[in-house]
């Protein structure tokens, strides 16, 4: 009898096989100090795997500074950010007029995340309808529901206006708080609101901090015109049955094979979208294994 295993681990490299720069920078792919701008929303999935890659690649320092969606793009414009992780791609006048300054836009999308709508445990809501709660941002004066944020113009603020064209005047039942972690324990003790936080900051139930704030407040259900009610976890990611869901994309305009390309990489690798996933977003390249049994 024969067995015959095959294991087939997808490093993904060939996914950021357009990070082939020409010229030379301070940093190589594995060495070298870089500055990435990313939303708090991921600090929690970022800051573990900035400890495993560091640990793997002793010579790297990877320096992660946390922003909202609108100041990464006023760093860009500014010249002062050139690795950033946002929950979207560059719309097309963003990365023409980042190329017309002579930067070279290199994106990969490596993960999906979601939007987790949380409310305090006393409070009598369990599902919420998209549609309710559209009408509920744009007619503030008709209803007692209030929102709160994680920072005016973060990736969780801006992809909800964009989705329900809404202005800066639609709601007076808003506020907005410096992180995902004041919105939880806001949440908490008023049963009136509900808050809004990256899936990352409650999802890893391996991080104690995580799990500490899940269990605050109670996660809420969405529910569509054409899907039932979901929860904002990797399954209905992954079927698409959530509505509130981002593509997580890195962005290297560094113009070279530098640090922030092999991070890059190495993030698209199996041993990064395993982190990814075990923060509890959805990795877009799920590198698996392949168990050939032959008993011939």
């Amino acid at each position: 009898m024969k067995i015959k295993i095959v294991f087939l681990s997808s490093l993904i490299l060939n996914a950021c096989s357009n990070f082939d720069y020409q010229g030379k920078g301070k940093d190589v792919p594995t060495a070298g100090k870089v500055i990435i701008w990313a939303d708090f929303a991921d600090s929690l999935m970022l800051t573990q795997i900035k400890y495993v890659f560091e640990s793997k690649y002793p010579r790297a320092s990877l320096q992660f500074t946390f922003a909202s969606e609108t100041d990464i793009l006023k760093a860009i414009d500014a010249g002062k950010c050139r690795i950033c992780i946002l929950h979207r791609d560059f719309f097309s006048h963003e990365k023409e007029a980042i190329e017309n300054r002579n930067f070279k836009v290199r994106s990969v999308k490596f993960a999906k995340s979601s939007i987790a709508l949380v409310a305090s445990r006393q409070a009598n809501i369990a599902i919420v309808k998209e549609t309710d709660l559209k009408n509920c941002f744009l007619n503030s004066q008709n209803n007692n529901l209030k929102f709160c944020f994680d920072r005016k113009g973060g990736n969780n603020y801006m992809y909800l206006f964009r989705r329900f064209n809404l202005t800066e005047k639609s709601n007076s039942n808003l506020i907005t708080l410096p992180g995902p972690y004041p919105v939880i324990d806001w949440v908490a003790t008023h049963p009136d609101y509900i808050g809004f936080v990256g899936v990352n900051t409650i999802a890893d139930r391996s991080d104690t901090m995580a799990a500490h704030y899940q269990k605050k407040v109670k996660i809420l259900q969405v529910q569509t015109d054409t899907t039932v009610a979901s929860y904002p976890f990797q399954s209905q990611i992954h079927t698409g049955q959530y509505p509130f869901i981002q593509d997580v994309y890195f962005h290297d305009l560094q113009g070279y094979s530098g640090l922030g390309s092999g991070f890059a990489a190495w993030i698209c690798s199996q041993p990064g979208q395993i982190l990814v996933k075990k923060s509890g977003l959805l990795p877009c390249f799920d590198a698996g294994r392949t168990i050939e049994v032959d008993t011939d």
